[in-house]
């Protein structure tokens, strides 16, 4: 009789075991189904935040390389994948117009923003100095498939108040998007 009882004792060990470790995977389970639907935001971030400080100002760089009145920026974005094409525009227009201001932009003739997309195993920062210096677009070789969008903003006339605003949307490397329009400078 002990020995019965011994032998359910284990037989209900074993099965509340094998509960719990169903009910922990399904919460698990539930867990990232969760998270995988989750809406995540739209992030622009600096691929090096000290050289685009350094070419907006001009200091730390060569000159004879980097014209201080055509300026470049480059960033990565993520969590875009779920946004159309004119919400992702957008996002970068108010990213812009938010990170440069009009009064920010009175010295400049020229400012380009390049847009490339976040890869985890990518690091666009090794290749910033030379593409920029070295190249006639100054887009990161190598990485034409990764660019998501540029976004321009060039002074009309030499004294006007006025820049063009050109953005553009990539896909692949292949233009795919343009919208054009004028910003007022103070």
């Amino acid at each position: 009789m002990i020995n019965v009882s011994l032998k359910i004792e284990q037989f209900v060990m074993i099965n509340m075991h094998t509960r719990s470790v169903k009910i922990s995977t399904a919460t698990l389970l539930l867990l990232l189904i969760y998270s995988c639907r989750q809406k995540t935001n739209f992030i622009v971030q600096p691929i090096s935040d000290e050289f685009n400080r350094q070419y907006i100002s001009g200091k730390g760089l060569d000159t004879n390389y980097f014209n201080p009145n055509d300026v470049m920026q480059y960033y990565q974005v993520s969590n875009y994948e779920d946004l159309a094409d004119n919400q992702i525009l957008s996002e970068l227009e108010v990213f812009a117009t938010t990170r440069f201001p009009s009064y920010k932009l009175q010295q400049l003739r020229k400012l380009t923003l390049l847009f490339y997309k976040k890869k985890m195993f990518i690091d666009y920062q090794d290749h910033l100095y030379e593409s920029a210096r070295e190249n006639d677009n100054r887009r990161l070789e190598g990485h034409a498939k990764e660019l998501l969008a540029s976004i321009t903003l060039e002074r009309t006339n030499k004294n006007s108040k006025n820049m063009s605003r050109k953005s553009v949307l990539y896909d692949n490397g292949k233009f795919k998007m343009k919208l054009i329009d004028t910003i007022f400078v103070r």
